[in-house]
């Protein structure tokens, strides 16, 4: 009786884990009630003493549940106690989530393939809802079409099924030659759907894991394409350089060199701003009819001729290096009339793939700024870096013992007022750096604590670690520079739950990709 007791709540234990992963691209309700319930079981175990010996053998685990004690001495600063006792509930699973993968019997190497693959059934339940949304609906942004959780979070999700994808299709296991082709397409999807949905940050992540990756292989002593993986890695960085360098010249380069004309085919005179404001090569103010281009919108399209849709269409024609006038309204496709009725101000914005769009949009953005302050708005990069510039000035003032847990949005809105910065309109704020957050929290003992938690199951543990352990920790780390990854219910769980069920793991890090 006592083994099927136990044998239930195990078995209960693992298969809520498995669905508790599945359900991190899926949703957040989802991940709440799993994640109790896998308490309630965790206690109704009821076996303290086994779990005391556990906790006895991997001290190390606790590392985890200290960070949430940080949390509650911050509140020696704290004012806004409503906040606090929310932020609180929140962050418990940081405490608890550790503890039940410490004190519960260790995943077989069988169960972690099990949680491995749940993870990513779910991330890929996600992608191809979120792609038949995007055949099926009309998107303005492409962020918009991760309809589960935050597009940021879910591409975190998406990295990670890679590196989970690319760990099994490389395995030295027999394995049918189908399956392993079943993980290399499962890989390449996740990747095309990255570049299509234009994550920056999750794209930047997956190139971080490709560099360390390259590294890994050319770090191990008997890897017999050393010298390759070294040329391929100089090859992929004299690339990127090169690539990036051309779009950035092609951007800011003013390719008008000379006035060709200062009337339209009409006899119209253009205007010209001559305010230097360039986009795709060209200026953007220049060869501009205002009246002819109201004329011919209203011969191609039933929209009226309105301010936002005369800044597109003057932004849409520069895009494609025309003029601002009748002929080239007229010229434009009918798929180029429907771009700009949807507020589509550039042609590269169209495009679903490649490094273009996404710098284009970026630097469209840092111009727009520059000229004017108060469009900060319309930037989630230049909002960071007010962000950032804030909450550093809050760090400066606070940097012992920080605001306290539930004060920190307050005090940074404060400080962004005082800054004139346009607060209004602008949800969800905080620093947008994990790190600066609980810095503002806490103070530097809470982040140097923080920080420790990133070294440590490297250099203080006498254990093994795989590199896809390592891949988790990067994307974890990278997210948190641009990030406030914590405060989102995916990125507490990834923290809390994955990252001590693979560390404490010991079947799962005495082989993987670290088999040197």
């Amino acid at each position: 009786m006592r083994f099927s007791r136990q044998h239930f709540h195990q078995l209960f234990y693992t298969a809520g884990a498995g669905l508790l992963l599945g359900c991190l691209p899926l949703s957040h309700f989802a991940m709440g009630l799993i994640t109790f319930l896998l308490l309630l079981n965790w206690i109704a175990e009821w076996n303290w003493h086994e779990k005391w010996e556990r906790l006895r053998a991997n001290r190390a685990g606790l590392i985890f549940p200290v960070l949430f004690v940080g949390l509650c001495l911050s509140l020696i600063r704290t004012d806004d106690w409503n906040a606090a006792g929310q932020q609180l509930l929140s962050n418990l699973v940081i405490f608890f989530g550790p503890l039940i993968i410490i004190t519960s019997k260790p995943f077989s190497d069988k169960e972690m393939r099990w949680l491995y693959h749940a993870f990513m059934l779910g991330t890929l339940i996600g992608v191809v809802v979120s792609l038949a949304y995007w055949l099926t609906h009309e998107v303005r942004e492409m962020r918009n079409i991760s309809i589960f959780i935050d597009h940021i979070r879910f591409s975190l999700c998406i990295v990670l099924t890679i590196v989970f994808s690319v760990k099994f299709l490389v395995e030295k296991t027999e394995r049918p030659l189908a399956v392993r082709y079943a993980y290399a397409a499962n890989a390449l999807l996740m990747v095309a759907y990255l570049f299509l949905a234009q994550t920056l940050t999750g794209i930047v992540i997956l190139m971080v894991l490709v560099l360390a990756a390259i590294f890994h292989l050319v770090l191990r002593k008997h890897f017999a394409m050393r010298n390759l993986a070294i040329g391929g890695l100089l090859l992929i960085l004299v690339v990127f350089a090169v690539n990036f360098t051309v779009i950035t010249y092609r951007y800011f380069h003013d390719f008008d060199t000379e006035t060709e004309s200062v009337t339209t085919s009409k006899g119209n005179p253009y205007y010209f701003a001559n305010d230097g404001f360039i986009e795709n090569g060209h200026r953007v103010n220049d060869y501009l009819c205002r009246e002819e281009l109201e004329e011919a919108w209203a011969m191609r399209s039933d929209s009226s001729f309105n301010t936002m849709i005369e800044a597109t269409l003057v932004r849409y024609l520069n895009s494609k290096g025309l003029h601002k006038d009748y002929d080239a309204v007229m010229s434009l496709s009918e798929k180029d009339i429907r771009n700009v009725e949807q507020k589509i101000a550039n042609v590269e914005y169209t495009k679903p793939f490649g490094l273009k769009r996404a710098l284009y949009q970026t630097y469209f953005s840092i111009t727009l700024c520059r000229r004017n302050p108060q469009s900060v708005q319309g930037s989630s990069l230049m909002q960071r870096l007010e962000f950032w510039k804030a909450s550093w000035v809050l760090v400066r003032e606070n940097w012992l013992l920080g605001v306290g847990l539930g004060d920190q949005k307050a005090a940074l809105d404060q400080q962004l007022r005082s800054t004139n910065f346009p607060v209004s309109g602008i949800h969800e704020r905080g620093c947008h750096n994990q790190f600066l957050t609980y810095w503002l929290i806490g103070g530097v003992m809470l982040v140097a604590y923080f920080v420790f938690l990133f070294v440590y199951p490297f250099l203080g543990m006498r254990r093994r670690v795989s590199f896809v352990f390592v891949a988790l920790v990067l994307i974890l780390f990278c997210s948190m520079l641009v990030e406030d990854t914590i405060d989102s219910q995916t990125g507490r769980l990834m923290f809390s739950i994955l990252v001590p069920a693979m560390l404490f793991n010991e079947d799962c890090n005495k082989r993987a990709l670290s088999e040197d």
